[in-house]
């Protein structure tokens, strides 16, 4: 009886402290907090000029992993997304940025690189939209700003 108290009491002391490392763990990773100046569409949520903070949620590495979740959420009111993604990879680090295409007057995201990390996320055009940027007139690239953390 006194044992199975004692393992009881360890097993609920213990088992707190590895969400604590599980939480740090996945919120150490930073998130790119870029000014967007136009309406852009991720999957099939459409979201107006502002600032938003876009987040690999899996860190994947391009070697080990095909999919990611990329998470796009606003600095301010309540606009949020969650989006499954191809990892795509990168010989050198990249800088932040993101990338949209523009296909009927409309920006589409299509690619997220954090600072620093060699593995990018992109993203799927809907099939209904099968074009592609057949010039790069149709690409818009934002570059974070150079006080990025």
């Amino acid at each position: 009886m006194k044992r199975s108290s004692i393992a009881c009491l360890v097993v609920l002391w213990v088992l707190p402290l590895f969400a604590i490392t599980s939480y740090a763990q996945i919120s150490k990773h930073s998130a790119l907090t870029v000014q967007v100046p136009f309406e852009f569409v991720v999957g099939n949520q459409t979201f107006p000029a502002g600032i938003y903070k876009f987040q690999s949620l899996l860190n994947s590495v391009p070697s080990q992993a095909s999919v990611d979740v990329l998470e796009v959420r606003s600095t301010v009111g309540r606009l949020y997304s969650a989006i499954v993604t191809d990892v795509v990879g990168s010989s050198e680090p990249s800088h932040p940025r993101l990338e949209f295409i523009r296909i009927d007057g409309r920006a589409f995201l299509s690619e997220v690189w954090e600072a620093g990390e060699s593995a990018g996320c992109r993203l799927q055009i809907r099939h209904d939209k099968t074009q592609t940027a057949e010039s790069e007139d149709n690409k818009v690239t934002l570059v974070a700003s150079a006080d990025w953390k």
